[in-house]
This record gives C-alpha cells, structure tokens and sequence, in this order.
C-alpha cells in the first residue's frame, strides 16, 4: 500500500520539524540564551559573571576573570594613563551593531559596579560611553571603596551614520598608570528618556581632559 504524496509531504515536514526541535534541544554547543545581547536593544543589557570576558584590555591594561567565594568578577588594571600612548577606551566592551543603533539619539544610562580591590587597590576609576568618529561622552570619575558601588553616567550617543559605526562603554582602572586594581561585577546600559539628566557624578574632564 502506497503513501498518498501528501500524506508523505506532511509527514516529511513534520519529521523534520521534530529533528530540528530535538537538534536545539539536546546539541551541547547550543547558545542557550546566556548571551547579555540576546534581548530586545530597546530594553538594554546588563552583563554578569563570565559574561564579563567580553571585555577587551586595549593596549598597556590588563583585565581577567576572578572567582572568590562564588562570585565572579573582572579584575582589571592599566599600566599607562588616560593619555599616555594611543588613545583608547581602557578595558572595554564592544556594543554589537544593533544595540548602537538603538542606543542613538536616546538618553542612556551607563553603570558599573565596581571596588577598589587586589594587592594594590586604585583609589579611583574612570567609566565612559564611546562613539568612534562621532562623539564620546564626558568620562566620569568615580572614587573606589573595598566595598561594591555603582559608577554611573548618562549620555545621549549621536546618530549612527554608517555601516561600521559601533559604540563601546570603557572602564580606566587607574589614571596614574601604577597597575593598582579595580574590580568589575556588573556592567549595565539601560536606556532612558530622550533628554538627557543633569547630575551624575563628579566628570572626570574637570580633573583630567582626554582632549589635551
């Protein structure tokens, strides 16, 4: 007895449908959602854990996952300051193209959370939202503790104009350049209104301006 040709096409399709829910299921290198740009841009991202390796040391930092007591953080340092060398964002994480296209033109929240910790704590660190080739926000300077606190800026980044435009949020451990440590739990953007607030805390560029 033969199949009827649709009998055999809707169960082909279904077979096949089962295959590739079953594939997504069970494949152990399946992405299961753990990525911090999974969501939708509009509604942010925040990353924690060893989501936290992917943040880059640019040149002359360093920057490496730590674990203590079931926590994991970012332990990170510079050995040169802010404008010593090549200009660049510290250790920085790269903001995929959809989330800096999201992000222009709207107020947005930049966090950290982050102490003074390691050996040779800093006492300081310096956070900002860059847009390459565009505009980069004023860097904020945030004095450390041992204990965990929230680094904040709001910034407003430009419009997007090409294909290759994609902004960063950057963190400098230490201004002096000395390796002392900083450590890094929680990054966040979070967008806001489309106005930007005025108060956050103490900007950087009243103490140390990248510009000169």
């Amino acid at each position: 007895m033969s199949i009827p040709d649709w009998l055999f096409y809707l169960l082909a399709v279904m077979f096949a449908a089962a295959l590739i829910a079953f594939s997504l299921e069970y494949w152990p290198e399946r992405p299961r959602g753990d990525s911090p740009f999974s969501g939708a841009p509009e509604k942010g991202f925040v990353i924690t854990g060893k989501q936290l390796s992917l943040m880059q040391a640019a040149q002359g930092l360093t920057a490496s996952l730590v674990e203590e007591d079931g926590v994991i953080f970012l332990r990170a340092a510079a050995g040169q300051a802010p404008d010593d060398g090549t200009g660049s964002a510290g250790v920085f994480l790269t903001l995929p193209k959809i989330f800096s296209d999201a992000f222009a033109k709207t107020t947005i929240e930049l966090s950290m959370l982050v102490r003074s910790a390691g050996p040779d704590p800093s006492p300081e660190a310096m956070i900002a939202y860059y847009s390459p080739g565009r505009t980069n926000s004023t860097p904020v300077l945030c004095p450390l503790s041992a204990n965990w606190q929230t680094c904040t800026l709001h910034y407003q980044p430009p419009a997007t104009t090409n294909s290759a435009d994609v902004d960063f949020v950057g963190v400098w451990p230490d201004l002096e350049g000395l390796s002392r440590t900083v450590d890094i739990v929680e990054v966040r953007v979070q967008p806001l209104a489309n106005t930007v607030p005025d108060g956050s805390k103490k900007p950087a560029a009243q103490m140390l301006r990248r510009d000169q």
